[in-house]
């Protein structure tokens, strides 16, 4: 039945509070379509689902799947060009992806609203016509090898392979399914590519989604224009039957002992199931089990196990789901004393699941989940364009009944018995444990008596093993005999009162609301409730209209006078930081649940605290949350555990991805503030939790401003109330105010007019194969830009992505990770190149980054009147854009609140700024800011790999470079923030 929660539309149920339109129809050709109307949109966006991913590799050719998806954006029969359709989408504000997964693969886009026609006639040309250049080929190949070095240093890419390598091989679940040079570098690969494509890509086995302005009959009637000659083959949906059990007899009841990259201890316990989690999806047993196994709320089975301090974390899950497939799983991250108590960690898993099983599988529970499953469902704010359509076309290859389309919990069954079988199936025989650590690595091989296997793909060393007796005996007798162990209780959290303080618009109303008739849009600011030497309090309920959601949003910033000028400060205020978010974790869970969330961080300059939620029970749950920052209990074990994982953070951090390193070098270039992962490692090393006690009062007793914004449904008075409680509480009456100065805000480190820098790093992890390199010009601070150069950086930064990825990636095939674009750090605005890859050296990287940015003047030069007007509508769109939600709403006020503009319609005055640039405007900037060695302000980061002594020695393009650096701390010493004079 239908609550009366639900809008039906045709089959379709949709939330009384979605605007949207639905359509579901089915084309001659067979293709199977959603439609998605939507006047308010300020985008459009398309996708399409095919039934086929890797499995369906011919066993000769690993990674086919994969490549073909890459080898469909390269051009097509009607439009040839190798980027067009990344052109055309980056020309008028949109972007272009797609993912292969086991069983199938998802194409999708987004638009500006007035392109969306042109952009379906290029996309459908992928399913008609693609032309799978030879030239291109050979270059896509290099992609997908340099996207599978790009995962050989992943722990859960690692796993993951192993965990396959266990499963029977003649299943295509057991193969390598991301493909390299190995499996795709031969000579017949364009006819398998041809072959594979007639013979799976069939437009029976497709499900396409369009999301646009355009009315419902106007969508279906481009769809049937647009999509009409991707032929039907009438393949039938691939299946993969086999003679014998996917997962063999000797893969189950056996340890799995990995040896991972990082310094970690990470425990997963999977078990296959029988049943098929697709077909179940309206009881979703797998979801019950999942709610009650990782409940963080006291008493459960991760509070138990945080506080015996064996864990860090654990979540019940779904691991794989498919037609021949189905594992369910409990992964959990162990600490140092968990990694030494696994068989102990592992029974009170079986305690808890034979808990559950006897005591926990009640209909109240449930029914209170859905209940507030419905009442999210409700109050369903819109989600993206791209993203409805993506995950549209994705759920629709499922051929679910019409009116589970948008899964509305109003269909939901009870069924306690599928939830006792699950359990029933989840055995200690059935069950593949895997613990990846160094640990069990570290004894020699002559005394642990295993032997060790090498997973081919990504060389990861391993070893497996039967369950002993031992184990076998105290998991299968495991009953839950602790007081300790509790199920999850009645929630106090649960809404049930749903008035708005506003009367909503009627729903076709929305849109105009808060447009003038020059089609420029500003929302109506936030008043200024209440300035005081105590509070500045900002306030607005208007969004009710247009947002018509019983929730409310309040922030707050801490500007304090408390230095972290020492590393030691920043270290203590870390663990504080992270002591106080894993209380709040366990004793807000249940809030979390019902829909309320918090957050307490360090800011540039203080703290900041985040609160959402519905306006029943907010000022009860804010002043709790806050009352436990106030006054955590630094529980001496939570302290040893925190520590614990904090130091290994900080080792592992120099075996990430050399991209994120040579950002974060890159960070610490530029920020004033702030201290190494060096520095604040062997800070935390001594301190103890006296010192943290002793530390607490001196950081949140110290002078402060502090500024509020209570957004969303909540009356004036009310708002005030909620924003004293963030003075009352956290200053404790002790603290003292301090004014707030008009400008107290942090600036980047600058590097000076004419100057330019590289920094060098070396990665320490000696396996990686990667290098990086990461290029940042600075354009100027907020203070000294005017309103033109600021809509300048917005339409350069648009303009360069995509000739930037054609080039370094598409063409020069540097890496599988290059990008660019414009962005602003710390008040300044930047324009940044990052490209990682494992066939040549980082300095090489700089130079093409480097020859690159010069000839893009050239393109700028040549750029037709059409193209730049192009740019500048879709910047203006973007600036124009409607927020989609209540909270979209809060944060474009709380923005400009926190960097202390207090100007709520910026946006109006860089689109007016934007309607009178010139290319020549353009042109101007870029060569002063990016090429003019005299003016430019430019800085590098080149992150250099073992391996690059082996690469090839190609010329390197010149890059004009003052000096190279091997510390960033040298570089740091000669520079000041902006607004300064340099030494």
């Amino acid at each position: 039945p239908v609550t009366d929660t639900a809008t039906v539309q045709g089959q379709i149920i949709s939330s009384p509070n979605d605007p949207r339109e639905y359509r579901l129809t089915t084309l001659d050709n067979g293709l199977k379509v959603m439609l998605v109307s939507d006047e308010d949109a300020d985008n459009a966006a398309g996708a399409i689902g095919v039934n086929c991913g890797s499995w369906c590799d011919p066993k000769e050719v690993p990674g086919l799947a994969h490549f073909l998806e890459h080898m469909l954006f390269l051009g097509t029969k009607k439009f040839p060009s190798e980027n067009e359709f990344s052109s055309y989408l980056n020309q008028h504000g949109g972007h272009c992806n797609a993912f292969t997964a086991s069983e199938t693969t998802v194409f999708y886009f987004d638009v500006d609203n007035d392109y969306l026609k042109g952009s379906l006639d290029r996309f459908a040309q992928f399913f008609i016509n693609p032309l799978f250049n030879p030239s291109a080929t050979g270059r896509e190949i290099n992609a997908i090898d340099s996207e599978h070095k790009q995962y050989l240093q992943s722990d859960f890419n690692r796993m993951y392979e192993v965990y396959k390598s266990l499963g029977n091989r003649e299943h295509p679940f057991s193969q390598f399914a991301t493909g390299d040079k190995t499996t795709l570098l031969r000579d017949d690969i364009r006819d398998y590519l041809t072959n594979f494509y007639k013979k799976h890509y069939s437009a029976n086995q497709m499900r396409l989604c369009i999301v646009g302005k355009e009315s419902l009959d106007e969508l279906e009637s481009w769809a049937k224009e647009i999509f009409r000659e991707v032929p039907n083959t009438g393949v039938e949906k691939p299946k993969f039957p086999i003679s014998s059990p996917v997962w063999p007899q000797d893969s189950r009841g056996i340890q799995v002992e990995i040896l991972p990259i990082a310094d970690e201890h990470s425990l997963m316990l999977t078990w296959p199931v029988d049943m098929k989690f697709k077909d179940i999806y309206r009881e979703n047993p797998q979801g019950y089990l999942s709610y009650v196994l990782s409940s963080e709320a006291p008493g459960g089975l991760v509070s138990d196990l945080k506080e015996k301090e064996w864990i860090a974390g654990l979540a019940g899950r779904v691991f794989q789901q498919s037609e021949d497939i189905n594992v369910f799983s409990v992964a959990i991250d162990l600490t140092d004393k968990g990694i030494n108590k696994i068989d102990d960690v592992v029974k009170e898993v079986f305690e808890y699941l034979n808990l559950i099983k006897t005591k926990g599988i009640k209909k109240d529970l449930w029914s209170e989940l859905i209940g507030l499953a419905e009442v999210d469902f409700r109050f369903t704010e819109k989600d993206t364009p791209g993203h409805t359509a993506s995950s549209s076309a994705s759920r629709l290859l499922n051929d679910l009944p019409p009116e589970d389309t948008l899964l509305p919990p109003s269909r939901a069954l009870w069924n306690p018995e599928y939830i006792k079988n699950l359990i029933d199936e989840l055995t200690p025989e059935k069950m593949t444990m895997f613990v990846e650590s160094k640990r069990p690595f570290q004894e020699p091989k002559e005394v642990s008596g295993k032997v060790e296997e090498i997973e081919p793909w990504y060389g990861t060393q391993y070893t497996k093993a039967p369950f002993s007796t031992e184990q076998l005996n105290k998991w299968t007798h495991a009953k839950a005999t602790s007081s300790k162990l509790q199920l999850p209780s009645k929630n106090p959290f649960v809404p049930t009162d749903f008035t708005l303080v506003r009367d909503p618009l009627p729903l076709k109303e929305r849109q105009k609301y808060a447009s003038d008739e020059k089609g420029l849009w500003s929302p109506p600011s936030p008043r200024l409730t209440e300035n005081t030497t105590q509070l500045t309090l900002w306030h607005s309920s208007d969004a009710i209209k247009e947002f018509p959601v019983p929730r409310v949003q309040a922030y707050a910033v801490m500007r304090t006078e408390f230095s972290q000028k020492s590393a030691k400060n920043q270290a203590l205020t870390d663990i504080y930081l992270d002591m106080v978010g894993d209380y709040l974790a366990e004793k807000l869970y249940e809030a979390g649940i019902a829909g309320y969330s918090f957050s307490f961080g360090s800011s540039d300059n203080g703290f900041s605290v985040a609160m959402q939620g519905y306006s029943q029970g907010a000022n009860k749950f804010l002043e709790e949350a806050l009352q436990l920052v106030r006054n955590p209990p630094l529980s001496p074990l939570r302290f040893e555990s925190i520590k614990e994982e904090s130091l290994r953070a900080y080792d592992n951090f120099f075996k990430s991805q050399p991209y994120d390193q040579a950002q974060y070098i890159l960070g610490r270039v530029c920020n004033p503030d702030g201290f190494g992962v060096l520095e604040l490692q062997e800070a935390l090393k001594s301190i103890t939790l006296k010192d943290v006690k002793t530390f607490v009062p001196t950081l949140l007793d110290t002078k402060w401003s502090l500024e509020s914004l209570v957004h969303g449904n909540i009356e004036e008075k009310d708002a005030k109330d909620l924003a004293s409680l963030f003075r009352k509480v956290l200053q404790g009456g002790s603290a003292k105010a301090i004014p707030s100065t008009p400008d107290q805000q942090r600036y980047q480190l600058d590097l000076g007019e004419g100057k330019s820098y590289a920094v060098r790093g070396k990665l320490a992890n000696p396996l990686e194969k990667n290098s990086a390199t990461f290029v940042r010009f600075q354009l100027g601070d907020r203070r000294e830009l005017s309103t033109k150069d600021l809509a300048t950086c917005l339409v350069l930064g648009s303009m360069i992505q995509e000739p930037a990825y054609d080039e370094l990636r598409t063409k020069q095939q540097l890496g599988y990770i290059v990008s660019a674009g414009s962005g602003v750090t710390l008040n300044v605005f930047t324009l940044m190149f990052l490209v990682q890859g494992a066939e040549h050296s980082a300095e090489y990287y700089d130079g093409q980054i480097e020859q690159f940015a010069r000839t893009f003047e050239k393109k700028l030069q040549d750029m037709s009147d059409t193209e730049l007007e192009g740019f500048k509508s879709s910047i203006e769109s973007a600036l124009l854009k409607k927020d989609l939600t209540i909270s979209d709403r809060a944060i474009r006020f709380w923005d400009p609140i926190t960097k202390q503009l207090y100007k709520f319609d910026w946006s109006i005055d860089r689109v007016l700024a934007l309607r009178s640039l010139t290319k020549s405007d353009i042109l101007d900037f870029y060569r002063s800011k990016v090429l003019d060695p005299s003016t430019r302000r430019r800085v590098s980061v080149r992150m250099e790999s073992e391996f690059e002594k082996e690469r090839n020695n190609l010329e390197i393009a010149p890059v004009q470079v003052d000096q190279v650096f091997d510390d960033v701390v040298d570089l740091r010493s000669i520079l000041k923030p902006f607004g300064a004079t340099n030494v």
